[in-house]
């Protein structure tokens, strides 16, 4: 049996960090473009698994993703991108990391 690699699917924002992460990504503007991307790389039949920003999918044809659940391989798996919307909150990460290395809640003032 031969080896299968996984393929990050995502828009020109996200790829960079699975790339740096080492993940082969194909970088795709839109749902057709990432249905033929997902559509070459079953042809090739090196990959395993594909994980596709959501947004991506959901602009992809109903008929075509069940084309993608009904085949063994690859393995198609929609994943939410990243909320740009929604503020960080550095203070409380920092809490969440102190309390995990000393076992203790702190409050920073």
């Amino acid at each position: 049996m031969s080896e299968t690699q996984l393929v990050v699917i995502a828009g020109a924002g996200l790829t960079a960090g699975f790339a740096l992460a080492g993940v082969h990504v194909v970088e795709a503007a839109n749902g057709d473009h990432a249905a033929r991307e997902i559509a070459r790389l079953a042809d090739q039949g090196t990959t395993g698994v594909i994980i596709i920003e959501e947004p991506l999918y959901q602009n992809i044809p109903e008929e075509v993703r069940r084309g993608f659940a009904r085949a063994s391989l690859p393995v198609v798996i929609p994943v939410p991108g990243p909320d740009w919307t929604a503020e960080s909150s550095a203070h409380e990460y920092i809490v969440e990391i102190l309390r995990r290395a000393i076992g203790y809640r702190v409050r920073l003032q």
